[in-house]
C-alpha cells in the first residue's frame, strides 16, 4: 500500500494554503472495464495514497473537481455528468453538454464521459459562498461533412448549489449558452483576477487572437477581445494546451502546429504583452502536445509523445532556453506509451500521464531546477492498479498571491507496493553470466531481482559497494533489478531492467 504522509512543517502559509484543487479524479472505471479501475489523487489524506475510485464517471478526458479551502472533495464533473463527495450523479446533473454530439455520434452514453482534454473547469461564484460555475464547451456534430465534421461553436455553464441536497449539491442551472462563435478546442484557461474573488476566463477564438470572460458577481460576461495570431480551426483544435503560470504573470499557448506563444500577463486588465514565438517542426499530421510551468514560474516544461523539453523563460533569446530533457520513454509501461498530459501538483511535482493503459506514472520532482536537476524520472510514481489513458483535472491557479504556489512538505513515506522510481545501472544486458550494479552515490542497502511474474529469484542485504552477481543459474528471459536505500525515508527504489540469454 503506497503512501504519502504531510510532514509538519511550521509554516503558517503552508498551512493556511488553498486546497481546492486537492482532489484529482483519474481513469476509466469498473463499470466499464473491469481491467481499469477508476484512480483517484486525494493529496489531502493523511497518509496519501492513490487510490481506487468508487462511482461510475469516466474521466478519460474532460476532467474537472473542486474541494473546498481545506481540501476537502465538493464535487467534480467529466463533462457529461455532475457527482458528489459520495461518488453518486448530483440531482439534475446528468445532460451536461447533451446535443447532436452527444446524443448521435458519442451514443448517449454519460458512462463514457465526454471528449476534450482542456474543455472544462469549476469556479466558485463570487457572489455566492456556496455556489459554483462550471465553464464547459460542447461539440457540435456536423454529420454528413468530411471537413468541419466537428466543431466548438459556443461555450455554456452549469451552475451547482452546494446548499441544496443535504449540503450535497444539485445542478439548478445547465448547459446555459452564454457566448456563441468558433472557438478553438482546448486552451480553456481561468485565473483569478487581483482581489481573489473574481476570475478571467481565457480561449483561443477562430480565426485568430483571444476571447476574455470575467465572472464576478455580476456574473459571467464577455470582457474584450485580444488580437494574437491565426489559428487553423482544424490543425490548432485539440493539439495542445495553454497555461498561467502560478505566479500569474505569463501565459503560454503550445502545440507542435502553432508553436509556443508566449505572453506577459497583466491580471488587472487580462491583457496580453510583449508576444515571443517558438516555431515548431509542424507534423504531417495531429500529434497531441502539452505544457505546464514550474511551481516559481520561470520554467516551461513543453511534451509531445515522445519528447520532454525544458524552456527557461528568462533566457535571451528565449530559444537559447530550450533544452530536450528526455527523448524519448526507456523502458515504459507499456512499451508503446507515449506522454500525454501534465500538469502541476500541490505536492510541487508535474505529473505527466501514459498515453495508454499503464501502471506507472512519469514524474518531474524538482521543476524549479534547471536541465537535469529537475529530476525527471520515466515511469516514477508506481499506481496501484493499470489506469488506462486518461486526463488530469483543468484548474485555475488557487494559490497565485500565496507566498508559496505548492506545498513541498508532501512527501513519500513508507509503503509496501508504490514507491517512487529512479533509474539504476546495470550492465551488461543481455547478459549469460554476471551483472554488475552500480550502486547511486553515497548510498547502502539491499539488491533484489525479480522474475516478470513478480518472484524474487535474488536477494542480497546489507550490499555496500557494486555488485557483480553471478546470474548464469536464471532462465533466459527479462527481469527486474531492483536497489533499495538503507534509511530510505522517501522511499525510492532504483530500478533496472535486463535480459538473461544463455
Amino acid at each position: 500500500m503506497f503512501t504519502i504522509a504531510l510532514w509538519a512543517v511550521g509554516m503558517t502559509n503552508l498551512i493556511a494554503q488553498n486546497k481546492q484543487d486537492y482532489y484529482w479524479p483519474l481513469g476509466y472505471t469498473t463499470t466499464l472495464d473491469p481491467e481499469f479501475p477508476g484512480l483517484e489523487f486525494n493529496f489531502r489524506d493523511k497518509p496519501f495514497e492513490p487510490g481506487i475510485r468508487n462511482g461510475d464517471l469516466v474521466f478519460d478526458q474532460m476532467n474537472a473537481s473542486v474541494c473546498d479551502k481545506d481540501g476537502k472533495l465538493l464535487f467534480y464533473t467529466n463533462g457529461c455528468a455532475v457527482a458528489n463527495r459520495n461518488h453518486e450523479i448530483m440531482p439534475n446533473g446528468e445532460d451536461i453538454n447533451v446535443g447532436s454530439f452527444f446524443n448521435d455520434f458519442w451514443g448517449g452514453d454519460c458512462i463514457r464521459g465526454y471528449p476534450g482534454p482542456q474543455e472544462i473547469t469549476i469556479l466558485k461564484d463570487p457572489n455566492f459562498n456556496k455556489g459554483y460555475y462550471i465553464i464547459h464547451k460542447p461539440t457540435t456534430y456536423n454529420a454528413g461533412q468530411t471537413i468541419g465534421r466537428f466543431s466548438i461553436d459556443s461555450i455554456h455553464y452549469s451552475y451547482v448549489d452546494m446548499n441544496l441536497d443535504n449540503g450535497m449539491g444539485d445542478v439548478t442551472e445547465k448547459n446555459v449558452n452564454f457566448f456563441q462563435d468558433s472557438i478553438l478546442s482546448s486552451y480553456l484557461t481561468p485565473i483569478s483576477q487581483p482581489n481573489n474573488q473574481d476570475w478571467w476566463i481565457m480561449n483561443p477564438v477562430f480565426p485568430s487572437g483571444y476571447v476574455v470572460f470575467s465572472l464576478t458577481e455580476n456574473g459571467l460576461e464577455l470582457f474584450h477581445r485580444l488580437d494574437g495570431p491565426t489559428w487553423d480551426e482544424r490543425k490548432s483544435s485539440s493539439a495542445g494546451h495553454a497555461r498561467f503560470s502560478p505566479d500569474g504573470t505569463r501565459y503560454a499557448y503550445f502545440n507542435q502546429f502553432d508553436g509556443l506563444y508566449l505572453y506577459d500577463f497583466d491580471r488587472s486588465d487580462a491583457t496580453l504583452n510583449n508576444e515571443e514565438h517558438i516555431p515548431w517542426r509542424r507534423p504531417e499530421e495531429g500529434i497531441f502536445s502539452t505544457c505546464e510551468w514550474s511551481p516559481n514560474s520561470r520554467f516551461l516544461y513543453l511534451a509531445k509523445w515522445d519528447t520532454l523539453w525544458q524552456l527557461d523563460t528568462h533566457a535571451i533569446p528565449l530559444e537559447s532556453g530550450l533544452e530536450v530533457i528526455a527523448s524519448r520513454i526507456n523502458g515504459a509501461d507499456p512499451p508503446t506509451a507515449q506522454f500525454g498530459i501534465a500538469a502541476l501538483g500541490p505536492d510541487c511535482r508535474i505529473y505527466i500521464r501514459s498515453k495508454g493503459s499503464s501502471t506507472r506514472m512519469n514524474v518531474i520532482h524538482k521543476p524549479n531546477e534547471k536541465g537535469a536537476a529537475c529530476d525527471f524520472v520515466q515511469n516514477s510514481l508506481v499506481l496501484p492498479t493499470r489506469t488506462n489513458v486518461g486526463s488530469f483535472p483543468n484548474f485555475p491557479r488557487f494559490r497565485v498571491d500565496e507566498e508559496e504556489k505548492c506545498d513541498p512538505s508532501i512527501t513519500s513515506i513508507a509503503g509496501e507496493t508504490v514507491w517512487w522510481r529512479r533509474d539504476l545501472s546495470v550492465y551488461p544486458s543481455p547478459a549469460s553470466e554476471y551483472v554488475t550494479v552500480e550502486l547511486p552515490e553515497g548510498k547502502q542497502g539491499q539488491i533484489y531481482i525479480l522474475d516478470m511474474q513478480g518472484q524474487m529469484v535474488y536477494n542480497q542485504a546489507k550490499v555496500l559497494y557494486d555488485e557483480r552477481i553471478d546470474i548464469s543459474d536464471l532462465a533466459s528471459g527479462i527481469y527486474s533489478v531492483e536497489f533499495i536505500p538503507k534509511q530510505n525515508k522517501e522511499r525510492v527504489v532504483y530500478t533496472k531492467r535486463i535480459t538473461v540469454v544463455e
